[in-house]
């Protein structure tokens, strides 16, 4: 038994799914028929259950933060019900986001059989650390817990529900209490979210195998990830889902980022509460700004990893200086990650930091219909109209220790 799955119901899924899934040739179609962008966790929530509600043959769900309450309760009672009615349930958490998970839900999900797993937890991070000491070799010993170290690093960021294989739900949105304004009230935290309907393509399906067998820290996947690897990177422009399972992918999603900064003509929105961009990419930013584009960041007034907060303030002098406006969005947590240039727009998991962009598994999508980048125009103005903008006398304004403070998570900035 492994996280609360036997191996041999694993390697059943394994065949089951094998036959279905050729993704060799790229598939020149579209890839969803349909979608729908919320900024409200009371809607897409409601319409998420809704969507478990009437599942016929499969569930597959996968989430950074799985947290007991009201919600975490709900969606677990649903899937129960999916399952009674015959339908195959699989849940994928991260042992670092939901380190509670098994105590709190493991027990119930056991007794009606459902399976889940918890991705990389530290139990096992530990466990693989002391399998691997050498105690004649200490020299194999540090190659092996440093090994072990980096791997443990890459956590499952993604947050993504696919019911049925034709309908998906993508964004910001963990299985959290403080994403619902009936629960929290006007502390409700400000998330975006996309659900895709009619779905054709097999990526999210098989992004979501890849991470189900990592049995870490031996990665039983290769081949399905060699596959997805080699699907998504033959024609990156052409397809409007951003995967990223590994290196390769991350470098890809890194270089796209910086040529639609280097090429954007009239804007550059960007909404994201976790902001440590990589170097060329503040410069792209920088350089936008000079020529005469609509620069506009809004990052977080208040957050709830405030740590990121201080490094994020020491990227402000710099885009300021050169034009570019920012913005904290005030009153309650921002954690919705949205970004708008030109015509072009990108809703999903990843963040604007280290961890997303060269770290953790991350799934994104560039909606494809006009009222999807019309609401997402219209919410990005009404999130500026609950933000307050920040000015480079303010930044010179701030006390010595808020400053020292800044400093000192900026050289820690790549362990958030």
């Amino acid at each position: 038994m492994v996280n609360g799955i036997s191996k041999n119901t694993t390697k059943g899924m394994i065949v089951e799914l094998r036959p279905q899934l050729n993704l060799l040739s790229p598939v020149r179609e579209e890839s969803w028929d349909r979608e729908k962008v919320y900024f409200r966790g009371d809607d897409y929530f409601r319409d998420y259950l809704k969507s478990i509600d009437s599942a016929k043959r499969s569930v597959d769900l996968e989430t950074y933060i799985f947290e007991k309450g009201w919600l975490g309760d709900r969606v677990i009672s649903t899937l129960i019900k999916a399952v009674r009615r015959g339908v195959k349930v699989r849940l994928l958490v991260d042992g670092v986001g939901s380190p509670d998970f098994l105590d709190q839900y493991g027990p119930q999900l056991q007794k009606v059989g459902i399976p889940f797993h918890v991705y990389r937890s530290w139990p096992t991070f530990f466990s693989s650390i002391f399998s691997r000491f050498h105690f004649i070799q200490p020299m194999k010993s540090i190659q092996a817990a440093l090994s072990i170290f980096n791997g443990g690093k890459h956590r499952d960021h993604r947050k993504q529900c696919i019911v049925d294989g034709t309908k998906v739900w993508i964004g910001s949105f963990n299985v959290s209490d403080w994403h619902l304004e009936r629960i929290k009230g006007k502390t409700v935290w400000r998330d975006t979210g996309i659900s895709l309907s009619g779905v054709k393509s097999q990526v999210f399906r098989l992004a979501f195998q890849i991470a189900w067998e990592d049995v870490w820290p031996r990665h039983n996947a290769r081949l399905y990830r060699h596959s997805l690897i080699q699907w998504l990177s033959h024609d990156v422009q052409g397809v409007p889902i951003r995967m990223t399972v590994d290196r390769k992918l991350r470098r890809l999603f890194r270089k796209e980022l910086l040529e639609k900064g280097n090429n954007a003509q009239s804007r550059i929105w960007v909404l994201t509460p976790y902001f440590i961009p990589t170097g060329p990419l503040l410069r792209a930013l920088g350089r936008a700004a000079k020529r005469g584009c609509d620069v506009r960041l809004i990052l977080p007034g208040q957050s709830d990893v405030p740590i990121v907060r201080w490094a994020s303030m020491t990227f402000y002098p710099a885009l300021l200086k050169a034009g570019c406006r920012i913005f904290e969005f005030q009153q309650r947590v921002l954690h919705g990650k949205t970004t708008l240039v030109d015509s072009w727009s990108l809703v999903g998991s990843s963040n604007l930091d280290s961890r997303s962009l060269r770290k953790d598994l991350e799934v994104n999508i560039i909606p494809q219909e006009k009222k999807s980048i019309e609401s997402l125009e219209k919410q990005f103005q009404k999130d500026l109209s609950e933000s307050q903008e920040v000015y480079l006398a303010d930044i010179r304004k701030r006390p010595l220790v808020s400053r020292f403070l800044s400093w000192v998570f900026f050289r820690f900035r790549s362990w958030f």
